[in-house]
């Protein structure tokens, strides 16, 4: 199952979640009242002597069964738009509500710095905004999670006893496994779940509030409907309640299992998540999360942070044995002896065995008609050699970069300077633009950092942007508004534009504007409704790959081909494309996922219709499929990927 399919696969699961959600709350309801009706229809017995039945007493007074069935349904709607609203603000606030406090990134801890490193690393490979990172100080046990609606927002959080206990290569494992939860979708469907089992939660919780109150009241004979009112609302929120975790735990276990195949796909190495997995096992308190918040996040998390009667995890040995069908559970206690002997020693991380340049060839030949597929299936899915290019790359930015996309206002600096156009004439009139909005020290400030942001190299210039995200989340909304208005007036509308420069700009904010607006959502367009934006994206890219028209004509034919075989548009030659690709890039981000599988093969085709992709067009090829939330790791050659 590749990343287009677990995109379409969380897309159904959230589907039939809200589908049985709403069955849970009708069900709610009438139940609720049945009780408000049956209390009421005693009363009016006792005083009129005539006991009709629940059908007739509910089709005498409708008003009455309509306003309690609204009220229900009000408070189950509120309750979880309220939920939904405040876990807005991001993972952080997931993160922060279990006690975690952000790892700084200029800490230097070295099991801190060792952290930061492996997720820098994971997101440089997966072509994703690096995540913030939180440390759940209290809890010894080995547990992690990712929590956010989309990667611009997310973060992670992982316990002290996951620092301490595990090594490199089983921190990666367990990092890898919440990285797939970021790149299928999880977190957003997670978070959608907490929000609708809060709205089933309130229900019970007005009940016990009620009848809490109810009891102490001297007149217990006049109180006597309002308690059994309350107690059966209770109950029967306790009920939805008992259901909703039900389908949080079925959703959970299949999510789960899903990610550790992933993790072991993106590290290519079975024995670090495996390792993790042993240790949980060997530990006495395993993966054990003493926050009282647990509950409400338990299907987020790595491994089971409580025990619960609806498991929200595979069981821990189907889990390795999964992994490592040869898994002999004798290994708990042999694991346990042995971290008895080393507690106190750590793994040193292993050299890569091969060199940047080896890996980072300038030329990467694509083999062949399946190039497309192949790249295509790159999505979403980095291996080892890709984690290997990653901490490359990270190891090879410049220490003027790194500190700069630590810092919020030095941050904001450095995406506005990535942003900026090539074209000395287009970026002198964006940096004016800058220093107009922002003021003249931002413009100083950037002056000043260009010259390190020009030398970047091509493969450098998107894990920089990348890496400066969760610094910028630390900025106040309004700033984030405020450079996103900036972002916008950068774009050039004509004249000479650079499309490296353009991507680059375009992908700062589109990444700006999922944190700003986490839960928007957008409909999903067929492929005849974008065929004017599949013209203009295909024709920049052919017109910016090749030399001569005729060339640049084949590139897009090849491409389009793919996408629309029948009828398809003609090629044109676009004097001013920015704006008009700037549409065209945010109307193509609303493909379904299988569509975009079908967008990123046809890209390929037309990027390497010379059956060469020099590492700059492979750069531009990754920004661009990261604009439209198709994120490739580095493309590295064929000869190096062992």
């Amino acid at each position: 199952m590749n990343f287009f399919e677990r995109q379409e696969q969380s897309r159904r699961t959230t589907r039939w979640l809200v589908v049985l959600f709403v069955a849970a709350v009708l069900a709610v309801a009438a139940a609720v009242n049945a009780v408000v009706c049956f209390v009421l229809s005693l009363g009016e017995a006792n005083r009129t002597g005539y006991s009709p039945t629940m059908g007739e007493w509910m089709s005498a007074h409708p008003g009455t069964v309509l306003l309690t069935t609204l009220v229900v349904v009000g408070i189950i709607a509120l309750a979880s738009l309220y939920k939904t609203v405040v876990l807005g603000g991001g993972g952080g606030v997931v993160a922060r509500s279990l006690g975690g406090v952000r790892v700084s990134p200029d800490t230097t801890d070295p099991q801190q710095r060792r952290l930061l490193n492996v997720v820098e690393e994971m997101a440089i490979a997966s072509g994703v905004p690096m995540p913030e990172v939180y440390l759940l100080e209290q809890e010894t046990g080995i547990n992690a999670f990712a929590a956010g609606h989309n990667p611009a927002n997310a973060a992670i959080g992982v316990t002290r006893g996951t620092l301490t206990t595990l090594n490199r290569a089983e921190l990666q494992g367990v990092i890898a496994h919440e990285f797939s939860h970021i790149l299928n979708g999880d977190m957003r469907l997670n978070i959608r779940l907490m929000g609708l089992l809060f709205g089933l939660l309130v229900i019970a919780l007005i009940g016990r509030t009620v009848l809490r109150l109810s009891s102490g009241g001297r007149d217990s004979k006049k109180a006597m409907p309002v308690l059994l009112v309350a107690l059966a609302v209770m109950v029967v929120g306790y009920i939805g309640l008992f259901f909703g975790r039900l389908i949080q735990a079925a959703v959970s276990r299949s999510r789960e299992s899903l990610a550790d195949a992933s993790a072991v796909q993106f590290t290519r190495d079975p024995t670090g998540l495996r390792g993790a997995l042993v240790k949980i096992g060997a530990l006495s308190g395993g993966s054990r999360i003493g926050n009282l918040e647990v509950e409400e996040v338990a299907h987020m998390l790595f491994a089971p942070g409580m025990n619960r009667f609806f498991a929200t995890h595979p069981a821990l040995e189907d889990r390795l044995k999964a992994i490592d069908p040869r898994f002999d559970p004798k290994e708990f206690e042999r694991a346990r002896a042995e971290m008895a002997r080393l507690a106190e020693q750590k793994n040193a991380d292993a050299a890569p065995k091969q060199t940047s340049a080896e890996r980072l060839d300038s030329l990467i030949n694509v083999p062949g008609g399946a190039a497309s597929a192949s790249v295509a299936a790159l999505v979403g899915n980095p291996g080892t050699i890709h984690m290997q290019v990653a901490r490359d790359i990270r190891k090879s930015l410049p220490d003027e970069i790194v500190s700069a996309s630590r810092h919020p206002q030095s941050a904001r600096t450095l995406m506005l300077a990535l942003a900026l156009d090539a074209n000395s004439e287009a970026r002198e009139r964006q940096r004016q633009f800058i220093s107009q909005q922002l003021g003249v020290q931002t413009a100083d400030d950037l002056a000043e950092l260009l010259s390190a942001v020009d030398a970047l190299e091509p493969e450098q210039r998107m894990p920089a942007l990348l890496g400066a995200v969760p610094a910028l989340r630390q900025l106040t909304r309004d700033e984030r508004m405020q450079l996103m208005s900036t972002l916008n007036g950068m774009l050039q509308r004509e004249g000479r534009v650079s499309l490296q420069s353009y991507v680059l700009r375009k992908l700062a904010q589109v990444h700006l504007n999922d944190d700003l607006n986490p839960v928007a959502r957008t409909r999903q367009l067929p492929l005849s409704a974008v065929q004017k934006d599949i013209q203009v994206l295909f024709s920049v890219l052919a017109q910016h790959g090749h030399s001569d028209a005729a060339t640049s004509r084949r590139a897009y034919e090849v491409g389009v081909h793919h996408l629309l075989p029948r009828e398809r548009p003609s090629f044109v030659n676009l004097a001013h494309w920015a704006q008009p690709l700037d549409l065209a890039l945010s109307r193509l981000d609303q493909l379904a996922p299988i569509m975009k599988e079908q967008l990123v093969e046809a890209l390929v085709k037309t990027v390497t219709h010379d059956q060469k992709l020099t590492l700059g067009e492979a750069e531009l090829l990754r920004a661009v499929c990261a604009t439209v939330h198709c994120p490739l790791p580095p493309l590295v050659t064929s000869a190096t990927d062992t």
